[in-house]
C-alpha cells in the first residue's frame, strides 16, 4: 500500500507541471484573444469616429448653408390688384321646377378689389423656402362684396430670378350682398404664384391664384319668394377663385 501511494505521488509530480503548463499557456492564449479582439474594437471606433466627424460637417453645411445663403429667414409684405371670380351665381341654386330670377345682378361676373398681406419665410432648404403667410382680401361687385382673412403655410423655390410659391390657407369669410344680407363661412384656400426678383428689397407678384371654397349653409327661401313654390331651405356652396398681381416688399 505504500509502495502505490509512493508511485501515485510520483505520477502526481511528474503529470501536474505538464498540466499546469498547458492551463498558463492556454490563458495565456486567451489573453492574446482578447487583446486581438480589443484592438480590432478599438480600430473600428476609432474608424466609426473618424467617419462620423468627416460626415458632420458636410451634413451641417448641407443645412445651414443653404438657409444661411440669401439672406436665411426673412419676412415681407405685399399689396396686390385682385380680380375675383365671385361664384354668387351658386347663391341663385334654386329647385330645378323654379323659374332662374329675371336678374341676377352680375352674380357670375367678376368682383374687383385688392389684397394685401405677408409672410415669415424661415430660410432655405433643400426642400425650398417654408414660409407662414396671412392674407386678407376684399372685392366688390354688384351683386354683394367678399372679404376673407387667410392664414396658413407656405412653400418658395428659387429658380434664377423668379420665385415660384405655393400655397394652403385657411381662415374666416364674410359676404354682404346688395341687399344688406350677410353670409359668413370658414373659407378653404388653395393656390399658388410666381414673383420676379427684382432686387433683395423688391420683388413683383407676376400672377397669383387662389381657388376657394365656401359652405354657407342652408339658405331658406320663404313661401312664395320663388314664383310658386313653398318654403325651401337649399344647401349652399361657393367655389370663387381670385388672380392678382402686384408688388412684394421684404421688410427684414
Amino acid at each position: 500500500m505504500r509502495d502505490e501511494m509512493e508511485t501515485l505521488t510520483r505520477e502526481q509530480t511528474v503529470i501536474l507541471p505538464w498540466l499546469s503548463e498547458l492551463s498558463r499557456h492556454r490563458r495565456y492564449q486567451h489573453l492574446i484573444s482578447r487583446a486581438a479582439n480589443m484592438r480590432l474594437l478599438s480600430r473600428t471606433l476609432a474608424l466609426a469616429v473618424l467617419v462620423a466627424g468627416a460626415m458632420l460637417p458636410n451634413a451641417a453645411d448641407a443645412q445651414v448653408v443653404p438657409a444661411i445663403k440669401g439672406g436665411g429667414s426673412q419676412i415681407n409684405v405685399y399689396g396686390t390688384y385682385v380680380p375675383v371670380k365671385s361664384d354668387f351665381n351658386s347663391t341663385l341654386d334654386y329647385p330645378p321646377t323654379a323659374p332662374s330670377p329675371s336678374n341676377t345682378f352680375d352674380a357670375n361676373g367678376w368682383n374687383q378689389g385688392f389684397s394685401a398681406g405677408a409672410d415669415f419665410r424661415l430660410g432655405r432648404f433643400v426642400f425650398g423656402q417654408p414660409a407662414v403667410g396671412t392674407r386678407f382680401t376684399y372685392s366688390t361687385g354688384t351683386y354683394g362684396k367678399q372679404r376673407t382673412f387667410m392664414f396658413g403655410p407656405e412653400l418658395h423655390y428659387i429658380y434664377k430670378r423668379f420665385r415660384p410659391y405655393g400655397d394652403f390657407m385657411i381662415g374666416p369669410g364674410n359676404i354682404t350682398y346688395r341687399t344688406g344680407q350677410t353670409d359668413s363661412s370658414i373659407v378653404y384656400e388653395l393656390g399658388g404664384g410666381v414673383d420676379y426678383h427684382k432686387n433683395r428689397w423688391l420683388n413683383f407678384r407676376m400672377i397669383d391664384f387662389q381657388y376657394q371654397f365656401w359652405d354657407l349653409g342652408d339658405h331658406y327661401y320663404p313661401p312664395g319668394f320663388l314664383p310658386g313654390q313653398p318654403g325651401v331651405y337649399i344647401d349652399t356652396k361657393l367655389k370663387p377663385y381670385t388672380l392678382s398681381f402686384g408688388v412684394l416688399i421684404r421688410v427684414r
